[in-house]
């Protein structure tokens, strides 16, 4: 009994010893944390095509130089369709940058005065003063920071050029990683352990999947709905409304606010026709985002109370700004399903 009860210590103590040497490597290498993280949530998306190839009878090799090389000519027509256009946009908002300043003081003095009739005895500034000061500020400190911010966006592009690559290693090799984790399982909790990593790898893929699907289906939605009712600009606010979803609850705000500074500068004026018809695009998409596609791609994944989603992006921006937004939902999942299987098989073996 007593050499069971060490036995079971030095096995603690080993498991604990494997755990804090792989927290030293991850702190050591912390400038490749994200890239590594990255590169996962990459597997996980890519994971069903490679073994729907596999299944066709190709060996997991080919498959995965297959699928990279659907993936760089999807991406390559997709870049030759859309860059023109943002180049399009580009120019023609340098074009029209003098004129855009021009409406944009005269929106701002119309609300000066609109605020100033509604209430004669407050006192407001000039607001147009105010931003131009604020922006200009922000210029000067951004043309005296720029060569770091280049060195920055370098570093971040080397480190980002290798997520591909760790990712291929991961999906040639990750059930070789997975099993080799599981060998330090207990025999006695084998099963559990093989449940728990079954259940967690299939929540957080289905996640990501689904949190992919939904943004880029509200970013086509609201780029065509912008197009139809003939708003400038309206791809790069598809794109911002698309890349914003992926946080909850403010996406839209985020798709929202070019939106609306585009309308507020428009050369055909400030109008509420115009921001009634923008304010109508925006609902249609949120609301077939909110009850079609959302609950189809992510809904079954994620299960969670909204309070709970609300009360975690709120800390995980604390903690951790947009990128803690962006991946707090995830780790709840994991949480979730952690705590669900464990209290399931600690309650059969009478442990609780």
């Amino acid at each position: 009994m007593q050499r069971g009860a060490a036995n079971q210590i030095i096995r603690f103590g080993f498991y604990m010893l494997v755990a804090m040497v792989t927290v030293v490597i991850l702190y050591s290498i912390k400038i490749l944390f994200f890239p590594l993280v990255i590169a996962l949530l990459l597997k996980f998306l890519l994971q069903p095509a490679v073994n729907f190839l596999e299944t066709r009878g190709m060996r997991r090799l080919t498959a995965l130089t297959t699928l990279y090389l659907i993936i760089i000519i999807v991406a390559g027509a997709a870049l030759c369709v859309i860059i023109p256009l943002l180049i399009k946009e580009a120019r023609n908002f340098s074009a029209n940058l003098p004129l855009y300043e021009k409406m944009f003081e005269s929106a701002l003095c119309n609300i000066r005065e609109l605020i100033l009739q509604k209430f004669p005895s407050a006192t407001v500034p000039d607001l147009y003063a105010v931003v131009h000061g604020f922006f200009e500020k922000k210029s000067a400190h951004f043309i005296e920071s720029l060569p770091r911010y280049v060195s920055t966006a370098a570093s971040i592009l080397s480190i980002a050029a290798i997520v591909p690559v760790i990712a291929f290693f991961y999906l040639a090799d990750g059930h070789l990683i997975q099993k080799a984790l599981l060998r330090l399982a207990p025999n006695r909790y084998f099963e559990m352990f093989v449940l728990l990593s079954d259940k967690v790898l299939g929540a957080v893929q289905a996640f990501i999947r689904g949190q992919l699907i939904d943004a880029l289906s509200v970013g086509v939605m609201t780029s065509v709905g912008l197009a139809l009712i003939g708003m400038p600009y309206f791809l790069v606010i598809g794109i911002i409304a698309g890349l914003g979803n992926l946080i909850p609850y403010l996406g839209p705000v985020i798709g929202f606010i070019p939106a609306f500074v585009v309308l507020l500068v428009s050369p055909l004026g400030f109008s509420t026709i115009g921001l009634l018809k923008v304010l109508v695009v925006f609902v249609m998409v949120q609301f077939i985002e909110g009850t079609f596609i959302y609950p189809l791609a992510v809904g079954k994944s994620v299960n969670l109370h909204p309070l709970v989603v609300i009360i975690g992006v709120t800390i995980g921006g604390m903690l951790g700004g947009i990128v803690g937004m962006l991946i707090i939902i995830p780790i709840i999942c994991v949480v979730k399903v952690t705590l669900e299987v464990m209290y399931s098989y600690l309650k059969q073996y009478s442990i609780i």
